[in-house]
């Protein structure tokens, strides 16, 4: 029996780049994209290390397992079919090839054996791949996989001041905090409980202006999540019982509104995609903030509080559309199903007011009413998602619900390609 533990047959093998069922060259070319419109997204993947890896004779199988996990999630995300210019003309593979190479490489090397930050990463890009095509059960367990691994590896605690490690505590924090939004904004979808709640500080920008720049946009973002705690979060169904310290108070309420509305960012970002998501998360915050304020507190169409008045739904959604007038449409569509999301939750908003307050919005004293940001929105989620899109058929249904709104025609068709989001006042 010693004997036979000790033969290098049972070591783990190494994968041979050779060995992989997609060429080298149809990765670069996917990475490539990845690292043109996602990485201010997901600022955790190496796209020069993960090339150098799969050129190497003997390449990391979890380095490998990676690339094709981050492969498939880019080519989920940006909704490349959507696209003026949809695809490389030399690239034919899938979003479904590269996951099936990813969990061929992860069970044929035992990827659970040891917790890794790779594997962790993997986990991640996983999860977006299986959000982005609305397969829930799976994307699921890959969001819970990632964070186990999180645990496992202690990405929780505050990393250590050596600055020879700073790098790698820097890459580890961007990981955790990757997981702090991406559970909240999947989990509030759903209905899931949220595991991470553990405030961690955010990462120490370098002094050098590049990592100023790559770095400011995505912690700006962050702080706007930490905003979302246990009372915006909890399923309505829930009997867990709220503690009093995590009960917003009307002046909370009021303070966290004006600090994180978000017209224009008092950041120098370098990247619009970044812009994006700051504004648009900031949009679907401050809904779930006067959602929560609507459950708790007595609204009023004359209060002096505008985060506590009916309306404040409609003034949301006009600023964020207001500050997209310039934005290209391909960097909301880079976003991909996160986007729908947020777009949804803003729109909904918008119609809870009109459900509870119908004769609110006339003309005479709304120049701007809601159906005109509603379906100034619908047309966005069109454009992010397509018109198959599951939460622009969430929002059809629920404008059927609306008397007001059966005259209306729906923006079914759009034209092919639109270089910039059009303002609507």
């Amino acid at each position: 029996m010693t004997t036979e533990l000790s033969t290098p047959a049972l070591e783990i093998p190494v994968l041979h780049a050779s060995s992989s069922r997609i060429s080298i060259s149809t990765y670069h070319a996917v990475l490539d994209i990845f690292q043109a419109r996602l990485y201010d997204i997901w600022p955790i993947a190496d796209i020069e290390h993960l090339k150098q890896q799969l050129k190497c004779l003997k390449s990391d199988p979890t380095s490998h397992a990676l690339a094709a996990a981050l492969c498939a999630a880019t080519l989920a995300q940006i909704r490349l079919w959507l696209a003026p210019t949809p695809l490389p003309e030399d690239l034919s593979v899938t979003a479904e090839d590269f996951v099936k190479e990813c969990l061929r490489i992860r069970l044929e090397h035992h990827y659970y054996q040891e917790p890794s930050l790779n594997a962790l990463i993997t986990s991640v890009f996983l999860h977006m791949y299986y959000a982005n095509r609305d397969q829930i059960t799976p994307a699921t367990i890959s969001l819970r996989e990632a964070i186990t691994y999180a645990d496992l590896l202690h990405l929780c605690h505050n990393p250590s001041s050596d600055p020879v490690n700073s790098e790698q505590s820097q890459l580890e924090l961007r990981c955790y905090w990757i997981l702090f939004v991406t559970e909240r904004t999947f989990c509030i979808q759903h209905d899931l409980p949220i595991t991470l709640h553990r405030i961690q500080i955010l990462p120490e920008i370098k002094n050098d202006t590049s990592q100023r720049n790559l770095y400011a946009g995505f912690c700006a973002l962050v702080q706007l999540f930490l905003h979302v705690q246990r009372p915006l979060i909890l399923p309505p169904s829930t009997n867990k019982a709220i503690e009093p310290t995590d009960i917003y108070s009307r002046d909370s309420i009021s303070d966290i509104q004006k600090r994180i509305q978000v017209r224009i960012p008092g950041l120098e970002l370098t990247s619009e995609i970044q812009y994006v998501d700051i504004l648009t998360t900031s949009a679907w915050v401050r809904t779930l903030l006067w959602q929560y304020s609507a459950s708790r507190f007595m609204l009023s169409s004359s209060t002096s509080i505008a985060p506590l008045s009916f309306d404040y739904p409609l003034s949301i959604a006009k600023d964020y559309l207001e500050s997209l007038s310039h934005v290209s449409i391909d960097s909301l569509r880079s976003h991909g199903y996160g986007m729908e999301i947020k777009l949804l939750q803003v729109a909904n908003s918008v119609l809870d007011v009109v459900l509870c307050m119908p004769n609110l919005f006339s003309p005479q004293i709304c120049r701007l009413g809601p159906f005109d940001a509603v379906f100034a929105i619908e047309r966005l989620l069109s454009q992010v998602g397509g018109i198959k899109s599951e939460r622009l058929c969430l929002l059809h249904q629920r404008l059927s619900q609306i008397p007001s709104s059966t005259t209306m025609p729906l923006m079914l068709e759009y034209p092919e390609q639109e270089e910039v989001c059009d303002a609507i006042v």
